[in-house]
């Protein structure tokens, strides 16, 4: 009898499949990608079985051995001490060994050391549909017999499988130990080891794809007809919903003319959270576009690429998913930096990872892009999207050739890492990773942005005492705020309406466009709502010249690849390392060279071309 509150651990090396398994059967939003290290926590679900009982399902980060010496902060290290843990309990777990098919021999090392913990053992089988697709065929019956514990075939892909494998977890839940190997069956287990060889057409893709010239000049030209599509499909979708901000605040002002609340409403909650929600189209498309990437298999082939140039810098291709899951969002690619073993090259990494250019500077690098370079076309403004992400890369790197020599020296340990197959993605796994997204975005919004585009408007209405300026806006306590910090900052090109946005931006990137959209809401709250781009493209100084300039914008540009404008990230890196020392570093680092190039930017392209 299966006794209430059972655990059930899913257990396996990375890209084994089990955060699939996971979602299949708890039907949670576990990260899926064709990439090891994405489970970079213990995740927990509820499951009925078959039975009527309930059970807890324990999605375990990957890890490729038991027995081999690694960080305890690491997400092999946190897999191992939860085994080690469990292996002691008066009511052991159930462990439910995930195997990929295509590594079998090397994913039956770990069943063996698996067994020697004495824990009841469910061996699954995943990837099936690659052996069907080679014709090839397991003895699942043979397997079972040489390990001396219960085996299954299951894919998350076929939900016919998942019956058979919800059964298989109820018996298993009943034993109370599994047997170790059987020395006798070695001959079994090693007439599978050849069960599935890849394609000849995997092959002579990876020819190709991982070629040392080809390779990287394949993968920066994905990347930009990437951000083209985006730019492309996302541009009607984001000027509809800038539309309908602009509709929803003249009814405000027809409905309850031009007072004090319909001001708070139209200009406070509008013009700042209601601005930011036109660039949600962006952001989810862009994550459905890196999932089919990451999903495919195509990313994992980027480590092995980037490999040979990060060790130049003091990294390794371990670093590379990390850096790579910055783009999406800092706080969880500082978490996933525990796939890294080095210790010093995880720091390292941690340190440099705000300079990636993750979702929430694309409503500010979209403002910015489409009021100062609307003339030009998607191709071009993508490229410049490209242009943004590679200086922040290049920042990070340089960043990282220094602090391998200075505070984090050290010697990175060589890349092992297992070549995935090309694999389909799944359309229901990138849909809900864009719903995902856009909840996650309108939660934002809905809460943090909302409150200090309240908060702002406040400030911008409430006059500072004793201020005699022309405008009630220039009268407010922002506005000599901002004002205070003009002569520092004029150098750079920005005025006290950015010098405020700045400061806004502090606690959530994103608040940038949130905050201008209410500056400029209260500013023009006579006139007609017009789109902040246009607005910041047609802003006059007293004697008719533009307030702003294709130098200006640059300049903010510039510094938003460069400062860690988050206070999500900088507690995400006071938890991992466990000290004030580094938070306060990245800020100091990251806002000082953010600063010194916005100046170098605006001066020189006033200069030469964009004054």
């Amino acid at each position: 009898m299966i006794l209430e509150g059972r655990r059930i651990v899913l257990v396996g090396r990375p890209n084994s499949g089990k955060s699939s398994l996971y979602n299949a059967l708890t039907g949670g939003h576990a990260h899926v990608g064709n990439y090891p290290g994405v489970t970079v926590d213990i995740l927990e679900g509820e499951l009925t079985l078959p039975s009527g009982k309930q059970a807890t399902l324990i999605d375990l980060p990957g890890l490729y051995s038991i027995t081999n010496i690694v960080d305890p902060r690491t997400d092999e290290g946190v897999a191992r001490a939860f085994l080690e843990t469990a292996k002691a309990s008066t009511m052991p777990p159930l462990v439910v060994h995930v195997v990929d098919v295509t590594q079998l021999a090397l994913s039956l090392r770990l069943t063996r050391e698996i067994a020697q913990l004495g824990l009841p053992l469910l061996v699954v089988l995943t990837q099936s549909d690659l052996l069907d697709d080679a014709h090839t065929k397991i003895d699942v019956a043979a397997l079972a017999r040489a390990i001396e514990a219960p085996v299954v075939m299951a894919s998350a892909r076929d939900n016919t499988t998942i019956p058979a494998l919800r059964q298989a977890l109820d018996d298993g839940a009943e034993r109370s130990v599994c047997h170790t190997f059987n020395p006798d069956a070695a001959a079994s287990i090693t007439l599978l080891q050849g069960a599935h060889r890849r394609s000849s057409v995997m092959d002579r893709a990876d020819e190709i794809l991982l070629h040392p010239i080809v390779g990287p000049v394949a993968f920066g030209g994905i990347m930009t007809l990437l951000f083209a599509a985006v730019f492309l499909v996302a541009s009607p979708a984001t000027a509809m919903m800038d539309a309908l901000v602009g509709v929803a605040r003249s009814a405000i002002t027809a409905k309850l003319g031009r007072g004090l609340f319909a001001s708070f409403l139209s200009d406070g909650l509008l013009g700042g959270a209601g601005t930011v929600l036109a660039f949600m189209p962006q952001i989810v498309i862009l994550t459905i576009a890196m999932e089919v990437l990451e999903a495919s298999g195509y990313l994992a082939r980027g480590a092995f690429l980037t490999d040979r140039l990060l060790r130049l810098l003091g990294l390794s291709g371990y670093s590379f998913l990390p850096l790579l899951m910055g783009h999406a969002c800092a706080v969880p690619a500082i978490s996933s930096t525990r796939v890294i073993r080095d210790p010093k090259e995880r720091l390292t990494t941690i340190l440099i990872l705000p300079l990636m250019t993750c979702s929430a500077r694309l409503p500010t690098y979209a403002l910015i892009v489409s009021a100062f370079f609307a003339a030009h076309g998607a191709l071009f403004r993508s490229l410049i999207f490209v242009a943004l992400y590679l200086f922040g890369i290049f920042g990070g790197l340089v960043a990282s050739f220094v602090l391998r020599r200075k505070a984090t020296r050290g010697r990175s340990l060589p890349l092992v890492l297992e070549m995935p197959a090309y694999r389909v993605p799944q359309l229901s796994v990138m849909v809900r990773k864009g719903i995902l997204a856009a909840r996650r975005f309108l939660k934002d919004v809905g809460t943090t942005i909302v409150i200090a585009s309240a908060v702002l408007w406040m400030l911008l209405t409430v006059p500072m005492p004793g201020s005699h300026a022309n405008t009630e806006v220039e009268r407010s306590i922002a506005a000599n705020i901002g004002k205070a910090m003009e002569p520092v900052t004029r150098p750079a090109g920005f005025d006290w309406r950015i010098d405020v946005g700045l400061i806004g931006s502090f606690g959530a990137r994103e608040l940038m466009v949130g905050t201008l959209g209410v500056i400029f809401g209260v500013e023009g709250a006579q006139d007609d709502p017009a789109p902040l781009t246009e607005r910041l493209r047609t802003a006059k100084n007293a004697d008719g010249t533009p307030v702003y300039t294709m130098a200006t914008g640059l300049s903010i540009l510039v510094f938003f690849v460069f400062a860690c404008q988050c206070m999500s990230t900088v507690a995400a890196i006071r938890r991992e390392t466990r000290s004030l020392k580094w938070p306060l570093f990245v800020l100091a680092y990251t806002y000082g060279v953010a600063f010194v190039c916005s100046i170098l930017v605006y001066q020189v392209s006033r200069f030469f071309f964009a004054g």
